[in-house]
């Protein structure tokens, strides 16, 4: 049997350098009926989890994630983290630097479902060129109401 200590050490270990290699070996990690969710998509299954995070990492540089606290209750296991991408197309090729927690529920030593959350339009929507100038016009309005 697989502790919940080794199953978060195999994640850190899987998303400390996200490329085409570590999703390759979401298998040992993740249950064939796995579902994910964060932000911006749901995906359901082993096979559209694989698809989804393939599609993601096009034209990235690189994403690194960090992970930091853990709490365990039972079968459910939060897990905080800071994502590092960089991508030629967001922040004008800058490093983007995101926080988040994870919610994983465990099923027979895998993880069974994964939720992320995180600030979408710190990740991905402030950096695009036209929609990042309106969400930075929004927010200086804001803080000077």
């Amino acid at each position: 049997m697989t502790s919940v200590a080794d199953i978060v050490e195999q994640l850190e270990h899987l998303y400390d350098d996200l490329n085409a290699e570590s999703i390759d070996a979401l298998d040992s990690l993740y249950c064939d009926d796995v579902s994910f969710v964060d932000p911006i998509h749901h995906v359901e299954g082993l096979d559209n989890l694989k698809t989804y995070f393939r599609n993601t990492i096009k034209g990235v540089e690189y994403c690194h994630f960090a992970f930091a606290d853990r709490a365990r209750q039972g079968d459910d296991v939060f897990v905080t983290w800071q994502m590092r991408l960089k991508h030629p197309k967001l922040a004008e090729g800058r490093e983007i630097v995101v926080p988040g927690t994870s919610h994983l529920k465990l099923e027979n030593d895998k993880i069974l479902s994964q939720t992320d959350y995180y600030d979408a339009g710190a990740m991905l929507y402030e950096h695009l060129p036209f929609i990042g100038f309106v969400i930075n016009k929004v927010k200086t309005r804001v803080k000077s109401s």
